[in-house]
């Protein structure tokens, strides 16, 4: 399986893997799927820690290198047409970083590993 993380589900990965549900730890510790870290979880992070709502112990940039490194992640990077691909998407969330991800998910048909119940409102495979 290939599958997206959402922001909190890498952070959940790297820093309270007790916080992932037992569907979610499975597929995270099976070398058989190929898990992807996107740039725009990246993005988030930055400006998470900027604004002081999230400490981190070394540079955001760092921090997100050392650790998809370290857990075997496939980082993604951002496309023009998965920004693009955020204007067709139904308003019930108003988050632009999941608007970005949702989109990026459904534009390469990718399910998306999130515990957000808004998620389940797109037309997408939300996994948790």
């Amino acid at each position: 399986m290939e599958i997206l993380l959402d922001t909190h589900a890498a952070l959940f990965a790297w820093i309270e893997p007790e916080s992932l549900s037992p569907r979610a730890r499975g597929i995270l510790e099976d070398a058989a799927h190929t898990i992807y870290f996107s740039q725009v979880s990246l993005f988030e992070i930055a400006i998470k820690h900027r604004i002081g709502k999230l400490p981190l112990p070394e540079s955001p940039a760092t921090y997100v290198a050392s650790r998809v490194q370290w857990s075997g992640f496939h980082y993604l990077p951002l496309e023009d047409a998965d920004i693009a691909a955020m204007a067709d998407l139904p308003a019930p969330h108003r988050d632009p970083f999941d608007w970005l991800l949702i989109a990026t998910a459904r534009r390469r048909s990718l399910p998306l590993m999130s515990r957000d119940a808004v998620f389940k409102q797109y037309p997408l495979e939300v996994v948790w």
